[in-house]
């Protein structure tokens, strides 16, 4: 047992099912608002235009995830000192600020989390190094590290650790020439880092250990499910090992979410090629939403995880533009803060499917919710294995099924007036614009919704999706850059799966949103209309709305032949 541990907490804002609190006399715990998650940096994406070193401009951390983020440590906090501890919060640089805080506490170990993320698992990189230098000024010797990874439902160390393995299991009828052993990447990996993994508890999640996973999803699913049983949930936490001798430490306050977005608005340069109206907007909108700083974000987003289960889960429509009510799980902010994992979430549902299986009702109606802790898992590990690659505009490899086949893309220079409108909700097509509004006014969309803006923008629009993720990165409330990045790939044709996805958005609004609530509730020069027809197409009732693509393009050649014949794309 390790005699004193500290703790970064960064996506694992949670003590339930949180391993990095498991054999430790003494733990303390870190949060650090980083300050370069909230300063305007370069993307790497080119702006294009004359200049070639004009770059756009965003924040990791946008409005609305922040003020969620902000409810997370707060109930972090309360957690803590209910154990008679208290959470460490800081604001600045991590490589600078836990090395310090680990020498003034003389703890034997630093633990944390890996995170998907190139950015993130080059900040880790580092973090390692630095505390491997050696012995610390008046310490006796170096400290140990401990990293996990809990963002995912399967462990990664329970995944193949070489290619032959992973295509042997992922088209296990496919005839193959045998070839003769040899060291995998993930071996010369390994080796390269046996200098302190002897020493160190070190989860390797670099890019060569993953060579050779599927890059067909329903092959990493099969694979998965072949070999990498669900680990078991963390032992309950014990208040004996939270470290009460906390009053000498500054702990620190919590930043507000004022502070943390004050320098979105004071940037100097154009956030996204957006105007400063836009960003504001966004910003003033997560700032007048409701903040719950004293609830016990755990344990609420558990009852909630229960009652859709036990209530919802079977009957839900998840395809609906509106999912407001009981249409969603609403489990993508707990994901994504950590305030839930994956194996509790999956856990609850196996135990409630074994007891439907001794009813009359059917486990298989609440199934989808492990599948799509799957589908997850395939991004986020998607994300450990691209590296910096994820960012590639043309995408990250080709596939068997699929030619890497180089697409044109528009640059924001040759695109600006049209990805503005775009992000405005300005484009004068319904859906998306309802879409975006709605966006910007809460930081959430449905599934649906998400799909058909990202398609209008990726195959109508044919702007660099890259641009795309990181709108959504700047607007969405749950964020997580792993599954960001991978669904952009994914549905604007340059990830993995070899499927074109195109959603027409008219035919779309008339099969999900066929009452018009969803467009009526977030267009407000709509609210009053009750013509379905207006609804879909306001273009061919009012001069003043001119849709920024065809509109024939938007249509199914079903619905087409429908509103040819009958003048009609209702039914």
């Amino acid at each position: 047992m390790i005699a004193s541990r500290l703790i970064w907490h960064r996506r694992d804002l949670r003590l339930a099912d949180n391993e990095l609190y498991s054999n430790a006399a003494k733990i303390y715990s870190l949060f650090v608002f980083d300050t370069a998650d909230y300063t305007p940096r370069s993307t790497g994406i080119s702006a294009g235009g004359d200049r070639g070193d004009d770059y756009v401009y965003n924040v990791n951390n946008g409005p609305h995830f922040t003020r969620r983020l902000l409810e997370a440590v707060h109930s972090l906090r309360n957690n803590l000192r209910d154990l008679g501890g208290d959470l460490i919060v800081r604001h600045g640089n991590p490589l600078e600020i836990i090395p310090s805080l680990a020498k003034e506490l003389q703890v034997e170990e630093v633990a944390w989390s890996e995170v998907p993320g190139y950015y993130e698992w080059v900040q880790s990189e580092k973090l390692k190094q630095i505390l491997m230098d050696g012995a610390d000024e008046g310490y006796a010797h170096r400290r140990k590290i401990c990293t996990s990874v809990t963002t995912t439902l399967m462990h990664p160390d329970d995944l193949p650790k070489d290619q032959p393995t992973w295509e042997r299991l992922a088209r296990p009828k496919e005839k193959r020439k045998k070839q003769k052993p040899a060291a995998t990447a993930s071996v010369a990996h390994e080796e390269r880092y046996t200098t302190h993994t002897s020493f160190n508890s070190i989860v390797d999640i670099s890019p060569p250990r993953f060579v050779g996973m599927p890059s067909i999803m329903g092959d990493f699913r099969r694979v998965a499910r072949t070999v990498a049983p669900i680990r078991e949930l963390s032992e309950p936490i014990h208040s004996q090992c939270i470290a009460n001798d906390v009053s000498y430490i500054n702990t620190d306050g919590i930043p507000t979410l004022e502070e943390l977005t004050q320098p979105l608005l004071d940037s100097q340069h154009p956030i996204l090629g957006l105007s400063k109206e836009l960003i504001h907007k966004l910003v003033q909108s997560a700032r007048a939403l409701p903040r719950e700083y004293n609830s016990n974000v755990e344990e609420i987003e558990h009852l909630q995880l229960k009652l859709f289960v036990l209530h919802h889960a079977a009957t839900a429509e998840r395809n609906l533009c509106d999912v407001s009510g009981s249409h969603s799980s609403k489990l993508s902010v707990p994901l994504a803060l950590g305030t839930l994992s994956p194996r509790q979430i999956y856990r609850y549902v196996k135990s409630e499917q074994e007891q439907l299986g001794n009813t009359t009702t059917s486990p298989d109606g609440i199934a989808w919710i492990i599948n799509h802790l799957e589908i997850r898992d395939y991004f986020l590990f998607e994300s450990f294995l691209n590296g910096k690659a994820a960012y590639n505009l043309q995408g990250r490899r080709p596939t068997a099924h699929k030619p890497n086949v180089q697409r044109e893309w528009l640059s924001l220079h040759d695109g600006q007036d049209a990805f503005t409108r775009w992000t405005s909700g300005k484009t004068n097509l319904p859906l998306v614009d309802a879409g975006m509004n709605e966006l910007i006014a809460t930081g959430y969309i449905s599934n649906r919704i998400r799909q058909n803006i990202v398609s209008v923008l990726t195959k109508d629009l044919t702007i660099d999706w890259r641009l795309g993720a990181e709108w959504f990165q700047l607007a969405l409330e749950d964020h997580d850059v792993a599954a960001n990045y991978g669904n952009w790939q994914y549905f604007a044709g340059v990830g993995g799966d070899p499927k074109n996805r195109h959603f027409r958005t008219v035919s779309q609004a008339w099969r999900y949103d066929a009452r018009g609530v969803f467009v009526r509730k977030w267009i407000d020069r709509l609210k009053d209309e009750d013509d379905i027809e207006v609804l879909l197409r306001p273009w061919a009732f009012r001069d003043e709305w001119a849709p920024i693509v065809p509109p024939e393009s938007q249509l199914t050649w079903q619905d087409k032949e429908r509103l040819e014949s009958t003048g009609k794309v209702s039914s």
